[in-house]
C-alpha cells in the first residue's frame, strides 16, 4: 500500500494540506503518516535560535501532539488509515528523513506564503523539502493567501 506524509503545524496552510492529504489517500488506498515537526523559533540575527527552556521544550512537544491527534480525528472521520510521528529538530530534514524511512510515495505540507526577505532570512522549510525529498512533494498554499 503506497505511503503519503502529510506535514502540519496547525497553520491554516497545512490544515488545507492535511485535508488535501485525505482526498488524495481516500483516492489512491494509501496510508497517511501525519508528521508534526517543530524545533525552537528563531530570534536574533538571521534567524538564530532562540532560547529554549525545559518547559518551552515540553510545551512544544506536547503542542505538537495536539495538533496531530486533531488531524487523526479527521482521518478517522474519513476512513483513512493513519499514523502520528512528532519529530524534533529541524522540520525540513525530519521530514525528508522521515519519507525516505517510509518509502513515501508524496508528501503534501503547506506553504506560508512569506515573501522572498523572510524566506532568505529564516530559510523555507517548503523549499527545503522540495529541493531534497526522495519522491514528489504537493505544496498546499494558504487558502487566505489564495481567496
Amino acid at each position: 500500500m503506497p505511503t503519503i506524509i502529510a506535514a502540519t503545524d496547525g497553520s491554516p496552510s497545512a490544515n488545507a494540506a492535511v485535508e488535501r492529504a485525505l482526498q488524495e489517500a481516500r483516492a489512491s488506498h494509501a496510508t497517511l503518516d501525519l508528521v508534526g515537526a517543530w524545533s525552537a523559533p528563531p530570534n536574533g540575527a538571521l534567524g538564530a535560535p532562540a532560547y529554549m527552556s525545559e518547559e518551552m521544550f515540553y510545551a512544544g512537544r506536547d503542542a505538537t501532539r495536539l495538533i496531530l491527534e486533531a488531524a487523526m480525528d479527521r482521518a478517522r472521520e474519513a476512513g483513512v488509515t493513519a499514523e502520528t510521528h512528532v519529530v524534533g529538530g529541524d522540520a525540513a530534514t525530519a521530514i525528508c528523513r522521515l519519507a525516505e524511512e517510509r518509502n513515501a510515495g508524496l508528501i503534501i505540507m503547506g506553504s506560508r506564503g512569506h515573501g522572498p526577505l523572510v524566506a532568505a532570512l529564516v530559510g523555507s522549510v517548503a523549499a527545503h523539502v522540495v529541493q531534497h525529498a526522495p519522491c514528489p512533494v504537493m505544496i498546499v498554499p494558504d487558502p487566505a493567501r489564495s481567496a
